[in-house]
């Protein structure tokens, strides 16, 4: 297994879900969700001064979660210098725009890609990230963080560290695991004593769980995630789309 911020990742065969076909993309070098679009990157057009793709965002839909990496002015070859309001993972930045409410997005080259591997096209399984993984005992484990007090229980990234989930209930509260195992017995389609949940040793792991699953591989775990993490982004995007009409 390589490390998490060596990580090889492809573009083609992203994942696809509902009528329409979504992308589901991630920072190639943390493993975080970048964004997730309507259209399969590698069809942009690309900018000549950098090979950045070129989503036009009154053509696509784009849900972002990135953050704002500030304004940063590039010299380039030919003396002009050019204005780019970034979009970053962490400190990475992974795309820009020339204005701050720019209608056109430029996706930095080899920034992200999807959780698939070099040879998927060939019909092998996605690449399963370091955050599921067997246990000593033999059993799969996952890496949960939570986000508490939302609108209803939803899959929400799977990233190279973490699944993160969201729950309507305090995190700290008395049936805050109960809700956490409802939400996965649902998801991965397994009986709730099936499951087991811990929290990790290290302080500050107030936000952070432990999941064991019996009776599925870590190859099993994680194509049940994907799917349900698929259907959520179809979701966001129908969502997405309504509101702009």
């Amino acid at each position: 297994m390589p490390k998490r911020t060596t990580l090889t990742f492809t573009s083609e065969d992203a994942p696809k879900s509902g009528e329409d076909t979504l992308y589901v993309y991630y920072c190639k070098y943390s493993g975080k969700h970048a964004f997730t679009i309507d259209v399969d990157i590698n069809k942009l057009p690309k900018r000549r001064t950098d090979g950045a793709k070129i989503a036009d965002l009154d053509k696509y839909y784009v849900k972002l979660y990135t953050t704002d990496g500030g304004m940063k002015l590039i010299k380039r070859k030919d003396g002009k210098i050019d204005r780019q309001f970034r979009l970053n993972i962490g400190k990475l930045p992974i795309a820009y725009k020339s204005s701050q409410d720019g209608k056109l997005l430029y996706i930095l080259d080899n920034a992200v890609s999807t959780y698939v591997t070099d040879s998927n096209a060939a019909g092998e399984k996605l690449l399963v990230p370091p955050c599921i993984a067997r246990n000593e005992s033999g059993q799969t484990q996952v890496r949960i963080d939570i986000e508490d007090r939302a609108h209803r229980p939803a899959l929400v990234r799977i990233s190279a560290d973490s699944v993160r989930i969201h729950i309507t209930i305090n995190v700290q509260s008395d049936g805050c695991n109960e809700e956490i195992l409802n939400l996965f017995s649902k998801i991965l389609n397994v009986r709730l004593v099936q499951l087991q949940l811990a929290r990790p040793a290290k302080p500050g792991s107030g936000r952070k769980r432990i999941l064991v699953v019996d009776g599925l591989n870590p190859q099993e775990v994680f194509d049940k995630l994907q799917a349900a993490l698929m259907l959520e982004s179809s979701k966001r995007v129908e969502t997405g789309r309504r509101e702009k009409t």
